[in-house]
């Protein structure tokens, strides 16, 4: 997908807009909105692969069908399939992930499963069949709704695993070929045989009917044992897939490809939108759900997301739920490129994929504190009037990459001692650092694997995978025929004290972030919320570091609520001290910040940001040294009503050719019109209530 919106850039080449007129003063001004956090922000999330995690009912094992690894796939002795994990067994471990600290749970997907394909079982999830119902290897719809009961009286979400992207793997070509037949090649025909381009019709009422022997690149094909065995009917639809062959990842295959053999589902027709939007809102209303994770979001077309997510959301707040929180997984670690998906796609927020590569980056070796500037000076492409960087999941790995135990481990060598610093480093910059974290299970128990995929997904409880015993774990032995539930390891305890540490400070993870310092091994980063002001500091050396960051609170005292700091003084609005190796701090001021009752604000000129999707940057200063909320309007020239464009909370940091103190935004052009003449304001406020509007600039748009 990512290739397809490049070249359509270029193809449609961008001209360079410039700002037409000196700024004038808003005689109209709208009016200031706050910063939306999303949902997700203030929670941590722990993701469990249900039948890996607690076999509460061995009856349901073999799915009440028997007949072993060749018709149930239950095989707990290989990597491969079905362990028996079910939700009896998770429900029965819940207070153990409230008393982690935890306040979501994601679990993989529910549905009824292709349970075996080729060699490998569907344990995981993602080869769905009946999409309106419980696989019977996890349990039945009552044990189901048990759990998601049980988790709300324990103060917990429940995220739901879903895919729309492709079914289990039931339809092949005809021909018995699978390579991808590009449209150029193979263009799509309706029913009568005329050639019809897709991306004109996507979600249309009016798109064409197809037929299954003269509309596709290959003619579909099902055998007979399968031709009802999707739920709802409508997926039983030949004509409702792409057969097109296996994606190549790359250009349109990514849209229009099966994904490693599955059947990739045509998201263009308006009977799949609409047959998706019924079946993931059922869910809500049936199984009163809390969240989705989306899988394979970015190779859906832009068209469905935008359709379906706000019905999806609309079903959740009929049904009383204020916050639902949505994510995609977008396999992508530009945040530019992930960012679209809020801007232009409607997603709430994206699995940050952006925050796993510089984060790892940071914790994993030395001298890697400019790859955290990286970072957060691109939360403001998360920022629009919906989102922010704030209501991002965050993690450091996971189900397919593989754990951050095994990056670590690896890194270091086998060296057990180094992996476990980094380790209880890693989990510092997770939990300290804005957005939600989300936690794989098994890592707060030092599993490590072998790699991603099959090598990543252990048991919790006793596993008879004879290799998985003998592996290593950080801060634990081996784990031979114990159940992991059983042994307490450094990492949960951290774990669980760092979350609670949160409860009793909500500004560390509720709070505006302001990276200070960010040199060497050092990262420096304040917290704030509701006058009180934390420091946070992080040290990737294997050596004492020393710091010194400009904080906002002045002469104030700074007290040490977590870590073990060499030394720390505070003196005016800087705070300087010396890290141990590979820890963290976190420092609490002992006065509240005091904001000036008068504010300002100065809107720079409007430019082309050629880091993003050639998307308009709009940039904004404010003097001081406070914390100040920047929020962008713009309307079209000529119009009174306003448009919010979204706010920023946090200066960037200056690094590679971009300044120090901007609050920024950004619009998408592409929303309007070539030639259309815009006017932006920004309208600044602090803490205090000061306000201050921007003067206007105005800009023509041109492509």
């Amino acid at each position: 997908m990512k290739l397809r919106v490049v070249l359509a850039s270029v193809v449609c080449s961008f001209i360079l807009v410039s700002n037409l007129a000196t700024p004038v003063v808003a005689t109209d001004a709208p009016t200031f909105k706050s910063i939306v956090r999303g949902d997700l922000a203030d929670d941590s999330v722990y993701f469990v692969m249900t039948d890996r995690f607690e076999n509460g009912k061995p009856e349901n094992d073999e799915a009440y069908v028997g007949g072993g690894i060749f018709r149930s796939g239950y095989d707990p002795t290989s990597i491969s399939y079905w362990h028996g994990g079910d939700f009896v067994g998770l429900s029965k471990r819940l207070e153990y992930i409230r008393d982690l600290g935890f306040t979501s749970i994601w679990i993989t997907p529910p549905v009824v499963n292709n349970w075996i394909q080729g060699d490998s079982g569907a344990y995981h999830g993602y080869w769905g069949t009946d999409f309106t119902t419980i696989d019977p290897h996890l349990g039945t719809e009552t044990e189901f709704k048990d759990f998601v009961a049980k988790a709300h009286k324990l103060g917990m979400k429940v995220i739901v695993d879903i895919v729309v992207n492709h079914t289990g793997d039931v339809i092949s070509p005809k021909i018995g070929m699978y390579s991808y037949r590009s449209i150029s090649d193979f263009p799509y025909r309706t029913a009568t045989g005329q050639i019809f381009d897709v991306t004109k019709y996507a979600g249309k009422n009016n798109f064409p009917k197809l037929d299954s022997k003269r509309s596709f690149p290959y003619e579909p094909f099902v055998s007979t044992a399968n031709k009802s065995v999707k739920k709802p009917n409508w997926l039983n639809d030949v004509t409702n897939y792409h057969n097109r062959g296996d994606s190549t990842f790359s250009g349109e295959s990514s849209y229009y490809g099966d994904f490693f053999g599955l059947d990739d589902v045509f998201t263009e027709k308006p009977v799949v939108v609409k047959g998706w939007t019924k079946v993931w809102s059922d869910w809500i209303t049936k199984f009163n759900i809390d969240g989705y994770r989306i899988d394979t979001a970015k190779h859906v077309n832009p068209e469905f997301w935008v359709d379906f997510l706000p019905k999806v959301k609309k079903t959740a707040v009929d049904a009383g739920k204020k916050e639902f929180p949505i994510f995609g997984e977008v396999a992508d670690g530009d945040p530019a490129y992930l960012a679209t998906f809020l801007a232009e796609q409607e997603f709430p927020s994206i699995l940050d994929f952006n925050f796993q590569s510089k984060a790892m980056s940071f914790v994993r070796s030395q001298y890697q504190a400019y790859r955290m500037i990286e970072l957060f000076n691109a939360d403001d492409y998360w920022t629009t009037a919906t989102t922010s960087a704030y209501g991002q999941p965050t993690f450091l790995g996971n189900h397919d990459m593989g754990r951050v135990g095994y990056f670590l481990h690896t890194d270091m060598y086998g060296d057990m001692n180094l992996t476990l610093k980094r380790s209880l480093l890693g989990n510092e910059v997770l939990f300290f650092s804005r957005g939600a974290p989300v936690l794989y299970y098994g890592d707060e128990k030092g599993m490590i694997g072998t790699g991603g995929d099959k090598a990543a997904r252990q048991n919790m409880f006793p596993t008879q995978v004879e290799d998985w015993k003998e592996e290593p774990r950080i801060g634990s032995t081996p784990i031979g025929n114990r159940s992991a539930f059983e042994v307490k390891n450094p990492l949960e305890e951290q774990i669980t004290g760092i979350q609670a540490l949160i409860r009793e400070n909500p500004a560390l993870r509720s709070g505006t972030q302001q990276l200070r310092l960010a040199k060497a091994s050092v990262v420096a980063m304040t917290k704030y919320l509701d006058g009180q002001e934390y420091l946070v500091v992080f040290n990737s050396s294997e050596e004492a570091s020393s710091f010194e960051a400009t904080v906002s609170t002045e002469s104030a005292s700074w007290r040490v609520i977590y870590g073990k700091p060499n030394e720390v003084k505070s003196s005016g609005t800087t705070v300087s001290g010396s890290v141990p190796p590979l820890t963290s701090i976190v420092l609490k001021a002992e006065k509240k910040v005091v904001h000036p009752e008068k504010i300002e604000v100065n809107l720079r000129p409007i430019t082309t940001d050629y880091n993003t999707q050639n998307w308009l940057g709009l940039s904004a200063t404010v003097p001081g040294n406070g914390y100040n909320q920047v929020n962008f309007q713009m309307r079209i020239k000529g119009s009174k009503k306003w448009i919010n464009l979204g706010t920023a909370d946090r200066r960037t940091f200056e690094y590679d050719q971009l300044p120090a103190g901007l609050y920024r935004g950004f619009i998408q052009p592409r929303k309007f019109k070539s030639g259309t003449e815009i006017e932006v304001i920004a309208i600044a406020r602090n803490d205090a209530g000061a306000t201050a509007n921007s003067k206007i600039r105005s800009y023509r748009i041109k492509y």
